[in-house]
């Protein structure tokens, strides 16, 4: 065969054609490549934040039980302090929060406690307003759901 025969043109033509082919076809795969490890990096960041905001969801339930640790002394203060006891959990569709504590003779001892600094503390505090809002059916969903 003579170097340039028509036939062996044809043969390298082909074989060009399948080269140029092959090369295209490692371009896309080198481009996929590099678009899978774009998306690893993001789904990675992402895993990275949904573990911080777990984390901080996580303190935020710890504070959460501490105010209602520290509301449920506060509740049996008060209780005390009106010299009653404190009021049983009702069902919920029937609670009711009472706004205004029930008047009972003050004693010296009462008037000492009130004198406290926790008296003071409470000034500041609307306990009913809080108790409400505990009892609203929303922030019992996102109670339930943090604890």
């Amino acid at each position: 065969m003579k170097k340039g025969s028509p036939n062996r043109r044809k043969e390298l033509h082909v074989i060009n054609q399948r080269l140029l082919g092959i090369k295209n076809t490692l371009r896309k795969i080198e481009g996929n490549i590099i678009e899978t490890k774009d998306d690893r990096e993001k789904l990675e960041n992402t895993l990275y934040n949904i573990e911080a905001h777990i984390m901080e969801t996580k303190d935020n339930r710890e504070k959460l039980e501490n105010i209602l640790v520290e509301l449920a002394e506060v509740k049996k203060y008060l209780a005390k302090r009106n010299n009653r006891q404190p009021r049983k959990r009702r069902d919920k569709s029937n609670a009711e929060v009472q706004t205004a504590p029930e008047t009972a003779p003050k004693s010296s001892q009462t008037a000492d406690i009130e004198k406290s600094s926790l008296g003071n503390l409470l000034d500041n505090v609307d306990l009913a307003q809080i108790i409400k809002l505990l009892q609203n059916p929303v922030v019992q969903s996102m109670l339930k759901n943090i604890l």
